[in-house]
């Protein structure tokens, strides 16, 4: 019974944990390798792809020096670089405006090429304006730092207390913009940073180490400097200022909440904010209103292609540098942070869904079950990968790809072993019952396995019993090896017939066969079929006979035996050796019936439980009442004649008087009762009842039974 004790609920459970278990580490090792890395950030680009992003903050917009602009310069006889006093007129501009702050994103580390005065009047502009950030940079590499960096150091440095995070990046050189636009920022910002591993900027550092001090990013230093001088403090992955709290990563970077493709930000031209505070200067009108920079968070950068500051990003694969610094400001004055799910809420939801996929699969089994573990498994991907665009919509970003890869390995891996052991399963079934239940139960036990548990159920079943009589003569007469043949040749002809019927042949002695019907499915109409049985295996013996004739052999009478009743009907024996089989007392009585045949000459008796269940379908006879060992009151036998319908005009005349005869007998008119039984041999000759009871009338005849004779028949065998 080991096999079948694979597919009970808690074996199911027990496995469905280690099948589990094994897609969960299969697919921590694969991310703990590396291997899923790029295809996790690819998961992440299709999010920003497709999901509805929030539109850009118009606080922030973007001056771009683009080709247009060097075009224009060059024919004013003006080539890059540019001299830098150009730019004063766009800061000019930018205060006229009332612009919140200009971040440059040109990096200014040398003097200018046209002069001091040209570095002045750039600097001269950037101090009247009060809010400009230059940017440093910063380099892993050992090389010197630039003069100014304790000046830069004294502006930018940000004190933050707390436990920094574990993999924050540290630097080892600062390459600072030259001393007068030090002197005269605002704030300076680092513009060094990495993309991810496939050259994609998703994350930036909000701050660094350098000498350690931390430094901020461009972006986060030009909102620094609008921030009151509140303490910053590393907390729980997060830096907090106040009620504000901006999530970081391990590496202390955060994870940019892109707007949409570039130009999401508005955008306006270097040259035409230059030429429009020129024109504003001379009275003209300018290219630009002034109140469109009005409180304006005004980003200076490089979109040029030949400027060499294109980066990629998720949602385009060319995005200028300055609108990745631009994005970052956006993300910090909205506070709609893209926050990544703790990774422990990751793994609990992972666990959960591909033990669900597992038991699933475990659970659910057959032609029916594949398409439903198929539909469970495209159910599953759906729920999950709606629930994290949902989520991603809500500003949670929760990683498509680990759950999904967990979900898709654990339904591989059930359904791998739910074939093996499934499939192994339901061969040894078929091959143990296929000779004796019909294809209806065998695919029914092939769904339902485990119905084949070790032990028993009560169920109402028809029982049948048949026995050959006049086989041992025969068998005298044949040598062994033509015995043999015979009987396979008998047993295999009556065990189709029972098989075709749906019935389940419990075992064979001898020439003895024992089957039932009811178990183990429900069957309507199951004494109907196993009386539809015995009379076909009746019939059959005929066949037989008529060859046995042929060949100079006796002939063979078959008697059969049913009851329906309750019986104890399962797997019994030990876990190596057991039987599908029925015990009970209306096993007893269907086995009894059986023998009692050979009293009255009849091939086939049932009790009257049987007769009730199919007397619509079946043509009976009573034939007596009998005391059976075992119980108290007397059974009423019955012969199976025919279906409803087949029985002859010569049969139903002789089962007429049959009735009346039995009626005279048990009144003790035993005169009658003969001559009535001699008229049903006028019809049926050979009719073994009638013969029996008119011999028994003449008995009583001659010796009459005592006064408390109460007309049951009491076999002295069986």
């Amino acid at each position: 019974m080991a096999i079948f004790a694979t597919y009970t609920t808690w074996t199911k459970v027990k496995a469905g944990a280690v099948l589990t278990l094994a897609a969960l580490l299969l697919v921590m090792g694969l991310d703990w390798s590396g291997v899923l890395t790029p295809y996790r950030l690819k998961t992440l680009d299709l999010l920003f792809r497709h999901a509805p992003l929030p539109g850009a903050d118009p606080q922030v917009v973007v001056v771009t020096v683009d080709q247009p602009d060097l075009d224009f310069f060059k024919a004013q006889g003006v080539t890059w670089p540019w001299p830098r006093q150009l730019y004063a007129p766009l800061i000019d501009f930018c205060r006229r405006s009332r612009a919140r702050a200009v971040v440059f994103d040109i990096l200014y580390t040398e003097a200018s090429s046209y002069g001091a005065d040209d570095d002045r009047r750039f600097a001269e502009a950037a101090a009247a304006m009060g809010g400009v950030i230059f940017p440093f940079f910063l380099s892993r590499e050992d090389k010197p730092s630039s003069p100014q960096t304790p000046e830069v150091l004294n502006k930018a440095a940000l004190a933050i207390s707390g436990t920094p995070p574990p993999d924050v990046t540290k630097y080892r050189s600062l390459l600072a913009p030259i001393p007068p636009l030090v002197a005269a920022a605002r704030n300076l910002g680092n513009v060094e940073s990495r993309p991810d591993l496939d050259g994609i900027y998703r994350r930036l550092p909000l701050v660094v180490q350098f000498q350690g001090r931390w430094l901020p990013l461009l972006a986060f230093a030009a909102f620094q400097s609008s921030q009151p001088d509140a303490p910053w403090r590393f907390e729980s992955g997060s830096l907090v200022q106040g009620g504000l709290r901006i999530p970081l990563d391990a590496q202390g970077q955060f994870l940019l909440k892109y707007r949409g493709p570039t130009r999401s930000h508005q955008r306006f031209s270097a040259a035409n904010l230059m030429q429009s505070e020129y024109r504003l200067q001379h009275g003209q009108p300018p290219l630009v209103p002034p109140e469109a920079l009005a409180g304006k968070w005004v980003f200076v950068g490089l979109t040029a292609p030949g400027l060499l500051d294109l980066k990629a990003s998720p949602v385009s694969a060319v995005y200028p540098g300055v609108e990745v610094h631009a994005t970052l400001l956006d993300n910090l004055l909205r506070g709609d942070f893209l926050q990544t799910v703790p990774p422990w809420l990751l793994w609990a939801w992972t666990l959960l869904l591909t033990a669900l996929m597992v038991l699933t699969v475990l659970f659910v089994s057959g032609i029916s079950g594949l398409v439903a573990n198929l539909g469970a498994l495209v159910m599953f991907n759906a729920l999950h990968l709606g629930l994290c665009f949902l989520a991603f919509t809500r500003s949670w970003y929760a990683d498509p790809l680990l759950p999904d890869l967990a979900l898709n390995f654990g339904f591989a891996l059930a359904a791998v072993y739910s074939y093996a052991t499934e499939g192994r399963q339901k061969q040894a079934i078929r091959g143990m019952f296929a000779q004796y239940m019909s294809e209806v139960v065998i695919s029914h036990l092939l769904e339902h396995p485990e119905k084949l548990k070790l032990g028993g159920e009560r169920r109402r079943v028809t029982l049948f019993f048949s026995d050959l009589a006049g086989f041992t003569t025969l068998s005298e007469r044949l040598d062994p090896e033509a015995v043999v043949g015979l009987l396979n040749d008998y047993l295999s002809r009556m065990t189709d017939i029972i098989l075709e019927e749906e019935g389940t042949v419990d075992k064979f002695e001898g020439d003895a066969i024992m089957a039932f019907w009811g178990a183990p499915l429900d069957q309507e109409g199951q004494a109907v079929s196993a009386c539809r049985a015995a009379l076909r295996q009746a019939a059959a013996l005929e066949g037989l006979n008529r060859e046995f004739a042929a060949r100079g052999l006796p002939r063979l009478n078959l008697r059969m035996g049913l009851h329906t009743g309750d019986a104890i009907v399962g797997n019994l024996g030990s876990q190596k050796r057991f039987d599908y089989t029925a015990i009970g007392d209306s096993v007893n009585l269907a086995s009894r019936l059986e023998g009692l045949n050979k009293f009255y000459g009849t091939p086939i008796m049932a009790s009257e439980a049987t007769v009730r269940e199919c007397r619509e379908a079946v043509e009976f006879r009573e034939l007596d009442w009998v005391a059976v060992k075992g119980r108290k009151a007397p059974v009423t036998v019955f012969e199976v004649l025919a279906l409803k319908g087949d029985l002859t005009p010569e049969e139903a005349a002789g089962r007429e008087k049959f009735a009346q005869g039995l009626r005279l007998f048990r009144e003790r008119a035993f005169g009658e009762a003969a001559r009535a039984f001699a008229a049903v041999l006028d019809h049926l000759p050979e009719d073994g009842p009638s013969l029996m009871f008119k011999d028994l009338c003449g008995q009583f005849q001659e010796d009459p039974p005592p006064d408390d004779w109460d007309g049951v028949f009491r076999p002295d065998k069986k």
